[in-house]
This record gives structure tokens, C-alpha cells and sequence, in this order.
């Protein structure tokens, strides 16, 4: 599927969340979701609608994803309460979302990013296509990677430093994948590029 039939799908689907349009993106660190919500971001966004991307990176906190969770697995279960709490819910009321965004340099939380609830909002990142959120989305999209392809990636990305931490993660959302039947339950399975 094109970005462009994705885009197509998007606009002909009913408003999921109040007035929004969600589409959720998830797959495994380096897979391509960042760059797949960019390219959705500018097939759809013109002069009378611009379309909002959330990064799953922003509403982690750290490493830990929630920091109150027992381990990795779980906070991406407790990330969904977030995640409604934080956007669908204001959405559903036609509201403006409001939430914090992680300072990953400073591992504190920084500014603080409003979301209108446009047409189409974009939300991308490990954890995002989880079931509770994914039941609430006109659209879920998995992207896959090859395992060695996606931890080169981000080190690519973000430094050699980074290898260990990303190891350990792709380990944990692997599991939550599993247990969350993600990848099965999407709307749209793509391979990243």
C-alpha cells in the first residue's frame, strides 16, 4: 500500500475519536514510522487542513516509557492511559490536547505541545497501535524491519552510545508486540524502506 492509498483510505474513513481522523502507526524501533507519518503528514495537508503528527518519543518518559509501571512491557500497556488521558479524550470533546514533551537530553519533561483536533491526527511510535488505542483509530499501520536493520538505524541516528539501550528495548518491544498482537491486528502491514 502507497502512501497515497493511505492518504485515500484516511479520507474516506468516518471520524474515530469526536472529530479526528486517527491514524496510529506502530512497528519496532527503526522501522520507518517517523518517516511513513511525515509522508502522510504531506500527502494530506494542504491549505485547509494541516495534519498534527504525535511522536510516541514525546510522551515516553525515558527509557522507562512510564515510570511508574513495574518494567518496559507493562508501561506500554499503562502508555495507552496516557495517551487517552493526554489527547482522546479532549479530542472526543472537540477540544484541544495538551501534553507534555519529553526532554530526553535533560530525561525530564520539557515544554508543553497543544493539539487541535484536526481532520486527520497521526500518532506514531512503539506502543501506539496498542489494542485499546487501536480500537479507537480510523486506520492502524504496522511497519516492520529486519531486527539488525532497525538497531542500526537508530544508531545511525541517534550514536554508537545508544546500541546497548536500544538492544534492551527492541528485546522489550518485541514482547509487548507479541502480547499485544499487534502487528496481526493492523489494518496495514508495510515493510520499512
Amino acid at each position: 500500500m502507497t502512501v497515497e492509498q493511505i492518504a485515500q483510505r484516511l479520507r474516506a474513513a468516518a471520524p474515530s475519536v469526536g472529530p479526528v481522523r486517527l491514524l496510529v502507526i506502530d512497528g519496532p524501533a527503526g522501522s520507518g514510522k517517523t518517516t511513513l507519518a511525515a509522508a502522510v503528514r504531506q500527502a494530506l495537508s494542504g491549505p485547509d487542513l494541516v495534519v498534527p503528527v504525535v511522536h510516541g518519543d514525546d510522551l515516553y518518559e525515558g527509557w522507562a516509557v512510564v515510570a511508574e509501571a513495574p518494567d518496559r512491557v507493562t508501561a506500554f500497556e499503562a502508555l495507552a492511559d496516557r495517551v487517552t488521558a493526554w489527547l482522546l479524550d479532549p479530542w472526543r470533546r472537540g477540544e484541544a490536547a495538551r501534553h507534555p514533551v519529553r526532554d530526553w537530553a535533560a530525561d525530564a519533561w520539557g515544554r508543553w505541545d497543544d493539539v487541535a483536533p484536526q481532520e486527520v491526527v497521526v500518532l506514531e511510535g512503539v506502543g501506539m497501535a496498542s489494542r485499546r488505542l487501536r480500537a479507537q483509530a480510523a486506520l492502524s499501520v504496522w511497519v516492520d524491519v529486519d531486527a539488525a536493520l532497525g538497531i542500526e538505524r537508530v544508531v545511525q541516528r541517534d550514536g554508537e552510545a545508544m546500541r546497548g539501550e536500544i538492544v534492551r528495548w527492541q528485546r522489550d518491544e518485541a514482547r509487548w508486540h507479541t502480547l499485544d498482537g499487534t502487528r496481526e491486528a493492523a489494518d496495514v502491514r508495510l515493510r520499512g524502506q
